[in-house]
């Protein structure tokens, strides 16, 4: 009896040691999908979303509350 117990305790250890190193692998894959060097065009694509999308951005936003503040306090 006690034997049957200890070899389901240690075919227990050994599934969940199994499952956590494929859990493991898969990290892995992961982890070495994902890195990528940050490169040059990475750069001028941050630049460029800048200048050309939240630059204008900020300029209409800042007019509108001017022109509202003139309307308001004439």
């Amino acid at each position: 009896m006690e034997k049957d117990t200890e070899n389901q305790i240690l075919n227990e250890l050994k599934n969940i040691n199994k499952s956590l190193q494929d859990i493991n692998k898969r990290v892995d894959n992961i982890d070495s999908e994902s890195e990528r060097p940050f490169g040059i065009w990475d750069v001028l694509k941050s630049l460029l979303i800048g200048v050309l999308i939240v630059g204008p951005a900020i300029i209409v936003v800042i007019t509108i509350f001017q022109i509202a503040g003139t309307w308001v306090f004439r």
